[in-house]
């Protein structure tokens, strides 16, 4: 996944400290607080593929995967 932020400007900055500081709270035991950042990537990853649908597939995985695609 982060391969795939690092592409896309600042909202892919974005994404990348939400998914890490998500991927931190797993590793400090917060599962809450990791869904949270989690949740926060998912709105912006569905952001862009509004803007441009059929991009980034990855995160289209993603977000299936996460049930987090609607």
């Amino acid at each position: 996944m982060r391969s795939e932020t690092l592409k896309y400007g600042s909202k892919g900055r974005n994404l990348s400290a939400y998914s890490d500081r998500g991927e931190q709270a797993i590793r400090q035991g917060d599962s809450e607080i990791a869904e949270a950042w989690f949740d926060q990537a998912a709105e912006y990853w569905k952001q862009a593929l509004a803007l441009t649908p059929g991009n980034y597939i990855e995160a289209q995985n993603w977000l299936k995967i996460t049930r987090r695609f609607e």
